[in-house]
């Protein structure tokens, strides 16, 4: 396989693994930069994410973390500790926590998206407005294909 980036690959020259290992590599090291920078961690960002879509159980988010409720305690626990988010009790069954977003995890949430896209901008760097334009294209596709969608319900 040839694994140099500046060569033409050939239709026939690839295979799942090596697009799986570019693409983590590539996403891993784009999330890994803006993490350091911003201060923020991976799922911290998803469950501000998330909560800006509005109030939402602690099991949802758990899911959409891709943690374990047990981790996503303690995840919020350190945010509601930084003033991020509040924990509420659902006035329909008072078992069930919902967590929020502050205005202070608002602008932590920003923060941290401005960082995230100017990675993003320099990692694009290298690629004209055709290639951008053809992987937009190519991720749209894989996208739409795909049934499993990381969404909150």
């Amino acid at each position: 396989m040839n694994n140099q980036p500046h060569e033409a690959i050939g239709a026939t020259d690839v295979d799942s693994d090596d697009i799986a290992r570019e693409l983590r590599t590539l996403w891993h090291g784009l999330v890994r930069d803006s993490e350091r920078a911003a201060q923020l961690d991976r799922q911290q960002y998803w469950v501000l994410g998330a909560l800006k879509q509005g109030r939402t159980r602690m099991t949802a988010l758990a899911e959409y973390a891709q943690t374990s409720q047990a981790s996503l305690t303690g995840i919020i626990d350190r945010m509601e500790d930084r003033g991020w988010v509040e924990r509420l009790r659902s006035s329909e069954d008072r078992r069930v926590v919902e967590v929020s977003i502050t205005e202070v995890g608002l602008a932590e949430l920003r923060r941290g998206q401005a960082i995230f896209f100017e990675r993003l901008e320099a990692t694009l760097a290298p690629l004209d407005m055709t290639e951008r334009a053809e992987l937009l294209r190519a991720l749209q596709k894989l996208n739409a294909a795909t049934p499993c969608k990381c969404e909150l319900s």
